[in-house]
């Protein structure tokens, strides 16, 4: 598994425990997929954090968990 792999496992993993399952997937939704997809990149090439980056997933797609 490369890194890319393994960060965008850890940001799902932690919306899952900190948020539920239903919120997991109301981001892995198919309309949702490009913003989750430029939002992973980006935190990829900042360095941020899994929880940051979470948090910034939930917050762009203005869900409430």
């Amino acid at each position: 598994m490369t890194k890319i792999d393994m960060f965008n496992k850890d940001v799902f993993n932690y919306i899952s425990t900190e948020y539920g399952n239903s919120t997991l997937k109301k981001v892995q939704t198919s309309k949702n997929k490009n913003v989750v997809k430029n939002i992973l990149e980006d935190s990829r090439k900042k360095k941020y954090e899994t929880d940051r980056t979470a948090n910034k997933i939930i917050a762009m797609l203005r869900l409430v968990p």
